[in-house]
């Protein structure tokens, strides 16, 4: 039982690192645990920007 038990985890931390090192930089990850076990781990990578917005009255507002 033991031994099971320490797969489990060995491919719990494996999907995790997977996870963070999918984001690419920036992001997070969410463990969602239900009755003690996780049934689903989230990621969400998030993309940089940096841009400035001038907007004046001849800026066209449905801007696609």
């Amino acid at each position: 039982m033991i031994k099971k038990s320490s797969q489990n985890n060995n491919q719990l931390i494996k999907d995790i690192l997977l996870a963070l090192k999918d984001l690419g930089g920036w992001g997070s990850i969410e463990i969602f645990v239900q009755n003690g076990k996780v049934t689903q781990i989230t990621k969400r990578a998030i993309q940089k920007i940096n841009h400035s917005l001038e907007l004046t009255l001849d800026t066209p507002t449905n801007i696609v």
